[in-house]
């Protein structure tokens, strides 16, 4: 008999959830807001009051066990209570009564599994709103009997029974299809099977497994190919596939198409910025606004039909589904995450303070696992999605079109912003401090209440107030990342010119810990890369847990098949650029007459690139003849396309690139599309405030602070640059090197060892 989990919570949103998407009732409070919201309502409770009551429910229908789960917030069973809190920033009348009965029906089936259980013959239901700025309480209540209780649970399956069939059915073909699934493309790859077997036993025993492979090892398919094996055989509940770029979210979309089209009955869905994926730009989201939230939900039944029988689910498709049911794509896509078990996802949508995937497959008791592609770029993005920055000029700029009701909390805000300033400062023009201003987040949290208020009052507020609405969103940022404050934060204060150049930064120093936490809430975690060494390194910056397994695999490529060369007589570092700027322009020119084909050459900064460029048509007008293209601030997806283009049409292109930039690392050039790279200089981190608080959190710690904020985070970016030119078994090409710090042996010990280099004159 197939067994499904739900959460009590999804079940009632499923069965009982009508009419419009409305976002007005928001901002809910952050997180350890709403915790202290509760834990406020349950002081003042009695002590026969019990928290949190877990509740579960197994109930047979016709080949199919269907497991429901979940936690009332509160049962007293003295008084017969069943209670539902929900904290909010608004005042409770204002809150629709579609929304308070969607969560009186949650409360209800809590009530009907603890009376069925308890065999109480009635029990009182209550719904609590809690304002977490004002304190006060709203109530709903309603008494019910045993008997009527039992009929809505029994009501609600019912419901959810067809549903439920078309899950299982669903299933049945899922598993049925892996069961005989071939590995894409036939034959394993040299390397391929042992990541297979390294990310099988690791979702088999749930762990953690941190893999460097080389590029162009087929990493993509040697992953995903066992964690679906896993799902077939119930090994874990569901995958979730991490990307940080479009072009890695595409190669997984790539190879479940392709598995599609050789056997596999499974659908994936592949979640969308919703800026890339509105059905209505400038349109609230609300149904007074927008056709595609209003009347959402009573059109939503036959639009997860359509989308869960549709195979890859990608953003073209999900809003084909929307424009055929009239209904919003992105929060179509949100709507289907508690029935898909195959799941792509940015870093974002798993990571982030406000992510929700893990939580969702978590409330429903799903395993599930993360497969995080490209893993060296986590700790990067953790840092900057841990962190948060408010300028005082976006303040000012939020209150110049702001409505009277938002200009008092914004004053409030500026008078708490100035009197930072005002303060005594480490340096005239910048601070760093290990405490957070309880008057400035105060004087945030009035802001929000405020902005919570106005977007309740007028359906149309965030479409007329960009502005203050932009600012608000930053403001939200700030109150979330304030609430992990911990010895791994710094509190920063800058001054920039004029007297609006005030900004305040939360700077996450490590994301270590928070990301430790995050992989907690899944099964297994696989974390894969090319470039994941020094692993002692990685392994404290990913916060993976001290059992977790590390493989450094062996590269399936011929070491001849990328000849490096390394130029130590050219110093690039920063106070020698101007000096060796002939010489650099030599080289490189050199190189293109000498090496034929495609070539990147990578700068570790703009203005360095100009500067050569302009001293190479100096010292050749016509370039050694090659067509050049260069890489320039801001560009979009259509410009990165045409240089991809270029390559495929021309093999005379010298590519200008900033390394560590979008060209250093994911784009796939096999064969002749590209045939050799030039790296400039060591790709160290620009020199700065934060990345010198970096230096100083390590080296307080024990660690050395050069290495693992500058030197390590450098070479992976250079060894990222490497693997641009040999893909496949076929392919052959050559790289320069230009550094006197790749001729020193600490340098040199951080470069991937699979490839021949040349030694450096002495």
């Amino acid at each position: 008999m197939s067994e499904f989990r739900i959460g009590v919570r999804d079940l009632a949103a499923f069965c009982h959830r009508s009419g419009d998407i409305d976002h007005r009732f928001t901002p809910s409070p952050t997180g350890e807001q709403g915790v202290e919201g509760h834990q406020r309502i349950y002081r003042r409770r009695p002590a026969s009051y019990r928290r949190e009551y877990a509740v579960s429910l197994r109930h047979s229908f016709e080949g199919v066990e269907l497991l429901l789960q979940g936690r009332a917030d509160g049962y007293d069973p003295e008084q017969g209570l069943v209670e539902e809190i929900k904290t909010c920033r608004v005042e409770a009348a204002s809150i629709p009564a579609h929304v308070s009965q969607l969560h009186l029906a949650q409360a209800r089936l809590y009530a009907a599994i603890i009376a069925a259980d308890a065999e109480a013959p009635e029990l009182t239901v209550r719904l609590t709103w809690l304002n977490i700025d004002s304190d006060e309480e709203a109530q709903l209540e309603q008494r019910y009997s045993a008997a009527e209780l039992a009929d809505f649970l029994e009501l609600t399956l019912q419901r959810f029974s067809t549903w439920l069939h078309t899950l299982d059915t669903l299933r049945r073909q899922r598993d049925e299809s892996l069961a005989t699934l071939a590995f894409p493309h036939g034959e394993f790859r040299p390397g391929q099977r042992d990541i297979a077997e390294l990310t099988y036993k690791c979702i088999d025993r749930g762990g953690q497994l941190l893999v460097e492979a080389p590029t162009g090892i087929g990493k993509t398919a040697a992953v995903l190919y066992p964690a679906l094996k896993a799902l077939g055989r119930g090994k874990h509940d569901a995958l979730v596939f991490v990307t940080f770029r479009t072009v890695g979210r595409r190669a997984a979309q790539d190879c479940l198409h392709y598995m599609r089209e050789h056997g596999l009955a499974a659908g994936s869905l592949s979640l969308t910025a919703k800026e890339a994926i509105c059905l209505s730009p400038g349109s609230a989201c609300h149904g007074d606004d927008c056709p595609f939230a209003r009347g959402y939900y009573d059109r939503l039944p036959a639009a997860l039909q359509e989308a869960v029988g549709s195979g890859v689910l990608d953003s073209e498709r999900m809003r084909a589904i929307g424009e055929s049911h009239q209904v919003c794509p992105y929060q179509l896509a949100e709507d289907l995450l508690p029935w898909m078990d195959i799941v792509v996802a940015d870093a974002h949508y798993v990571y982030s303070l406000n992510a929700g995937v893990g939580q969702r497959f978590a409330a429903d008791g799903r395993r599930w696992s993360a497969l995080v592609d490209e893993a060296h770029n986590l700790p990067e993005r953790a840092r900057d999605m841990y962190s948060a920055r408010l300028l005082k000029a976006d303040l000012m700029r939020a209150r110049r079109t702001a409505p009277a009701a938002l200009k008092r909390p914004l004053d409030a805000l500026n008078r708490a912003m100035l009197a930072l300033g005002k303060e005594q400062w480490a340096q005239p023009d910048w601070d760093s401090r290990e405490q957070l201003p309880e008057r400035l987040l105060n004087s945030m949290g009035d802001f929000v209440a405020a902005v919570g208020a106005a977007l309740a009052d007028d359906a149309r507020f965030a479409p007329r107030n960009p502005e203050p609405m932009e600012f608000f969103f930053a403001v939200l940022q700030w109150l979330r990342v304030a609430e992990q404050w911990d010895v791994d934060y710094r509190f920063e204060l800058a001054r920039g010119e004029g007297s609006q150049g005030l900004a305040l930064t939360l700077n996450c120093l490590s994301p270590a810990r928070l990301l430790a936490a995050a992989h907690t809430r899944s099964h297994a975690l696989v974390a894969f890369s090319a470039t994941l060494s020094p692993q002692h390194w990685t392994r404290e910056a990913l916060g993976l847990d001290p059992s977790a397994v590390s493989r450094r695999l062996d590269s399936p490529f011929a070491a001849q098949q990328l000849k490096v060369e390394v130029e130590t007589g050219i110093d690039t570092r920063y106070q020698q650029r101007a000096a060796s700027l002939p010489a650099l322009a030599a080289r490189i020119l050199a190189w293109w007459r000498d090496v034929p084909g495609n070539c990147i050459v990578y700068f570790p900064a703009y203005r360095y690139l100009l500067d050569c460029l302009a001293q190479m048509r100096v010292a050749d007008p016509a370039l050694a003849g090659r067509h050049l293209w260069q890489q320039t601030p801001g560009q979009s997806a259509a410009d990165r396309q045409a240089l991809f283009e270029l390559f495929d049409e021309r093999r005379d292109v010298a590519a200008l690139c900033i390394l560590g930039g979008v060209y250093g690392e994911g784009i796939d050039l096999p064969g002749e599309l590209l045939s050799s790279v030039v790296i400039v200089g060591v790709g160290l981190p620009q020199v700065g405030r934060e990345r010198e608080q970096l230096r100083a959190w390590y080296e307080a710690r024990g660690e050395d602070g050069f290495d693992f904020a500058y030197r390590y985070p450098g070479m992976q970016r250079v060894a990222q640059a490497l693997g641009r030119v040999v893909r496949d078994s076929s392919d052959h090409g050559r790289a320069l090197l230009v550094d006197p710090r790749y001729g020193q042996a600490e340098w040199r010990a951080l470069l991937p060892p699979w490839w021949e280099y040349s030694a450096p004159p002495y």
